[in-house]
């Protein structure tokens, strides 16, 4: 596990590898060993080994959790809002998984599931620019603007590193024909180093 904390994969992969060959029922390096192989895009043997932990431990949360992210890295959505949703019913606090589902769902065009999920992760208590930002999205895609802008918000003020946010908020403001605030967000998009908001500058101003 320390190879994990210490961010050296590989040699996390030999040791789980070596856990295993010593004891083949050591669930835990199976478990571990495909969030590393997860780690390192090796995700079919990943989910090799999460079927096999599954298996033998059905209510395990995080193993579903985690096989999620795995059918999400293979291009599987189906099988991955299965997983997320199996997490969910086993542990309803797993925000993470609220999050990662609604993600899912917002790439099959699932707005309304999407929405929902995000908004479960943060009335749960998600602190991440990730999913205020996600929401965004969709209400400015719904046409509910100061929402939209109000999430944006969150976001920055949860990551102001965030270019992606300033940005997207300034465009949720020119729809609005907030020019002012517009730019004001824009030239931070753009000193953050996102190269759309210069394009947007020079069109607009």
């Amino acid at each position: 596990m320390d190879y994990i904390t210490r961010e050296q994969p590989r040699k996390a992969l030999e040791e789980f590898n070596h856990a295993i060959s010593l004891d083949s029922d050591f669930l835990s390096a199976y478990y571990n060993r495909a969030i590393v192989r997860a780690n390192l895009k090796q995700n079919e043997e990943a989910l090799k080994d999460m079927n096999y932990v599954i298996a033998n431990v059905p209510d395990h949360a995080l193993a579903y959790y985690n096989r999620g992210i795995i059918h999400e890295n293979l291009g599987q959505p189906t099988q991955a809002i299965q997983d997320y949703s199996h997490a969910i019913n086993l542990q309803p606090d797993l925000l993470e998984a609220y999050h990662y589902r609604g993600i899912v769902r917002y790439g099959m065009k699932d707005l309304d599931g999407a929405l929902a999920d995000y908004n479960k992760a943060i009335s749960l208590g998600l602190k991440s620019s990730a999913v205020y930002f996600n929401r965004g999205v969709i209400f400015h895609q719904k046409g509910q603007l100061s929402d939209a802008i109000e999430s944006y918000s969150r976001s920055i003020e949860i990551d102001p590193s965030n270019a992606r946010a300033y940005y997207n908020r300034a465009i949720s403001k020119l729809v609005i024909d907030n020019y002012k605030e517009a730019l004001q967000d824009l030239e931070i998009s753009k000193r953050l180093g996102y190269s759309k908001a210069a394009e947007v500058i020079s069109q607009y101003y």
